[in-house]
């Protein structure tokens, strides 16, 4: 049996939007959705900072090592950061804006510099039944995982400045949400870093956004409660990506790299979803725990401890120690936003009377349905 099963035909990116099912809108939700539109051009960048709670710009020097910036990143509870010239000798006034890190960008330098895969394949060929075998594979991976945790941050620094849009308190909050779904190469945009001249003056996220959108959803009026379905926010048809529970940690983490998503649902022998491993989870892997990533996916969860956040409905509380979320088909927008803002989490599983998931909602596709006008 193949341990990483993809249900149906898998997304390229969870972020890509559901383009296909939008056409099925209803006429009362289109014109909702340009009454809203046209409530968010009138509001501005600066309207989500006077309403969204005080935080501390968190910033990463360009020198540290990556295995700093991954601790900072968890003690935060965030999971990028903008990076920044570190200052000098001479000048202790630098801090120009370089790009934005987070675990994901990470991970894909951890699979795509190091020899990481390549060890990967190489394993798949041999025998892991013996105790020797796995001790042997466990150490090449510990090898490669602790070279790579002492690079200096620059040398893995994420999204290029240049490529990101440019945003600023005056940016309206609807450009501000076609912003936050691709930079200017293709790739998914999850935080803004607002800008002061060259330098940062605060970080605006996808969590901001929908914290916003909920704070004002009377403007949403009939979206509210049409089923997600209707909306065309989600494609059955794109299916989910899922690994079982004995798939190893970084066969897993490899299977979100080569088919470029920041998550993958897991799912029992009966197809049921239990959990969901995420981009995230890398923030937990230190110095001393780099052999947990051939354990079984679950146990690397338990292990690394990022789970056990507890969730309000009934229906997810078998999601608890795996930290997935998820919400059964034909539920409304409302159920659907409520259950992202209140718990802080970046997508939503579908699954169907049986538990079984059927789709995936990531904040990108809310975004785009509430930014980008259909044709």
């Amino acid at each position: 049996q193949n341990r990483s099963m993809p249900t149906g035909v898998p997304q390229k990116r969870p972020a890509e939007p559901m383009a296909t099912n939008a056409k099925k809108m209803k006429t009362a939700d289109s014109k909702a959705l340009t009454t809203f539109r046209d409530f968010v051009s009138g509001k501005s960048v600066l309207d989500i900072l006077n309403e969204k709670k005080k935080r501390n710009l968190v910033q990463l020097d360009h020198n540290i090592t990556v295995a700093q910036a991954l601790k900072i990143l968890k003690s935060n509870n965030i999971l990028s950061a903008p990076v920044v010239l570190a200052a000098s000798v001479l000048d202790n006034q630098s801090e120009d804006y370089l790009g934005m890190i987070d675990a994901g960008e990470i991970l894909r330098k951890l699979c795509r510099e190091t020899k990481m895969l390549e060890e990967l394949e190489a394993t798949k060929k041999k025998s892991l039944n013996s105790d020797e075998r796995v001790a042997d594979f466990q150490a090449k991976l510990d090898s490669i995982c602790r070279e790579f945790w002492t690079r200096k941050l620059i040398q893995v620094c994420g999204q290029d400045v240049t490529l990101l849009p440019k945003v600023y308190s005056k940016t309206s909050v609807k450009e501000l949400m076609s912003h936050m779904l691709f930079d200017n190469s293709g790739r998914p945009i999850h935080r803004i870093a607002l800008l002061d001249q060259a330098r940062v003056s605060d970080v605006v996220t996808q969590s901001d956004l929908i914290k916003f959108v909920k704070r004002h959803e009377k403007e949403l009026g009939s979206i509210l409660e049409s089923k997600i379905e209707s909306l065309g926010i989600y494609d059955p048809s794109n299916g989910v990506v899922t690994v079982t529970t004995d798939t190893p940690a970084m066969e897993a983490f490899h299977l979100m790299y080569t088919k470029e998503l920041s998550c993958v649902g897991i799912v029992d022998e009966n197809g049921m979803l239990i959990g969901n491993l995420s981009n995230s989870d890398l923030r937990g892997l230190e110095a001393d725990r780099f052999s947990h990533l051939s354990l079984p996916v679950t146990e690397f969860l338990k292990i690394a401890k990022a789970l056990s956040r507890p969730f309000a409905t009934v229906l997810n509380s078998r999601l608890n120690a795996l930290r997935a979320l998820a919400l059964p088909t034909g539920s409304t927008f409302k159920e659907l936003l409520k259950l992202v803002e209140e718990n802080r989490v970046h997508r939503a599983y579908v699954v169907d009377k049986d538990f079984k998931p059927v789709g995936i909602i990531t904040l990108s596709d809310i975004l785009h349905m509430l930014s980008v006008a259909t044709s």
